[in-house]
């Protein structure tokens, strides 16, 4: 989206690094453009291998799902398209999302009655709240971020895509930014560099570049969330070739969102994903391997170290189960299970229960947040402190994580951010 924006202005000669496939007009595969975002699985080259994390210090580390690749996440997520907490926002002193969120280019559409499955329209019958969720589709195909900016873009002769290009390091004379170097040693010279890798990978690659202002990678956040699974009845029909996620409802910093299906390999199955929005904790954070700097990042996202985000993912899965235990699931839904080990719903009895199977439960949302947070890391203009021509435009500079699925605030962020730039206000 940035190198769509910024090569608007002619005189500007703008070039797009990507380390991973490209994604040109005509050519999106089928796992891509579905109603089914788990397809995107069997794809790869679509999913970045190289990173692991710890949900609850001190646990196992384990993959963490990223996209890779020429649209990046929005290729492979989920396509829920939430806008958020516009207070929020304004109390981080952004007083232009309005204009913003006008340009951004990414659609936000409902399903249609005939997409919305099972678990989508119990959900909407038991809780008078909940709504269908908009998504990243237009006439029944995916949006990615690629199709919505970088398509119509791409013949610009001040834009250069290069995909299946690894930067390594920000390259730097001093403490100004005076290009980048990739992986295979290329030196490519610049005179501004926007980092735009992820809560992940773009704290690890400032840290890689040597760049000490202090808070890189710190203050890490994701949306913990717990799944209740849900065997449906025989004879409940299920698509899944369909969508996975058509509905949401969200109430007291809790959302909950229903699956549909879980792939063809969980035939018969569905989900109730029960996550807390509005974590306080921020103790997770990014670090290098002290044994191999080169190689993938430390991660640990301390999900659940504050007791008050214990407190309330606790009584959102209270919530969840009266939800669950209404007619409308009970009409689809056999039996509720809360672990692989088959412990069913029922086991769980009082807020206690609830507290002690909890950090063994609770996941991650794959929205990792705000390890180079604005105010700490970055400038209100995305500049990294202490040095110049470093920027970062990314989810990592969220002052805290937003308060609903991350994709479309991030793209509201670089909207907001590139116009910035534009104006010389940076």
């Amino acid at each position: 989206m940035l190198a769509a924006r910024l090569s608007e202005d002619a005189d500007r000669e703008v070039v797009l690094l990507e380390s991973g496939p490209g994604l040109p007009a005509g050519s999106v595969p089928p796992e891509i453009d579905g109603a089914n975002f788990l397809a995107t699985a069997d794809l790869p080259d679509r999913q970045d291998p190289g990173v692991s994390a710890t949900r609850v210090t001190g646990g196992p580390s384990t993959p963490y799902r990223r996209g890779r690749g020429v649209g990046g996440s929005s290729a492979v997520n989920a396509m829920v398209a939430l806008r958020g907490d516009a207070g929020l926002y304004r109390s981080w002193g952004w007083d232009d999302i309005e204009e913003a969120w006008a340009a951004v280019a990414v659609p936000e559409i409902e399903p249609d009655d005939d997409e919305l499955g099972a678990v989508d329209r119990a959900l909407l019958a038991a809780a008078v709240d909940a709504r269908r969720a908009p998504l990243t589709r237009r006439g029944g195909r995916r949006v990615t971020s690629a199709e919505a900016y970088l398509w119509p873009a791409s013949d610009r002769p001040n834009l250069t895509i290069r995909h299946s290009t690894t930067v390594d390091q920000v390259a730097l004379a001093g403490r100004r930014a005076v290009g980048v170097v990739l992986s295979n040693g290329e030196e490519i010279p610049a005179e501004r560099v926007i980092v735009s890798a992820g809560a992940i990978r773009t704290p690890a690659l400032l840290l890689r570049s040597g760049l000490d202002t202090p808070g890189i990678g710190t203050g890490l956040q994701d949306h913990p969330s717990v799944p209740l699974t849900l065997a449906l009845r025989s004879g409940v029909p299920v698509d899944h070739d369909g969508l996975v996620i058509g509905a949401y409802r969200q109430r007291a910093g809790i959302q909950f969102l229903p699956m549909n299906h879980v792939g063809r390999d969980s035939v018969g199955f569905g989900v109730l994903l029960v996550a807390l929005m509005t974590p306080r904790g921020r103790s997770g954070s990014v670090r290098l391997d002290p044994q191999d700097p080169g190689g993938p990042p430390l991660v640990d996202f301390a999900l659940l170290a504050d007791p008050v985000d214990i407190r309330a993912l606790t009584s959102g899965i209270g919530d969840a189960a009266e939800l669950v235990r209404s007619r409308p699931f009970a009409e689809i839904v056999e039996e509720i299970y809360v672990d692989h080990a088959g412990t069913t719903l029922d086991a769980l009895t009082g807020e206690v229960a609830i507290e002690r199977w909890l950090p063994r439960a609770v996941g991650d949302y794959v929205h990792a947040s705000s390890s180079c947070a604005m105010g700490t890391v970055v400038d209100a203009d995305g500049a990294v402190l202490g040095y110049e021509g470093v920027y970062v435009c990314d989810a990592s500079v969220f002052p805290t994580i937003p308060d609903v699925n991350t994709h479309l605030p991030t793209t509201m962020l670089a909207e907001r951010l590139s116009a910035r730039w534009r104006r010389g206000r940076s």
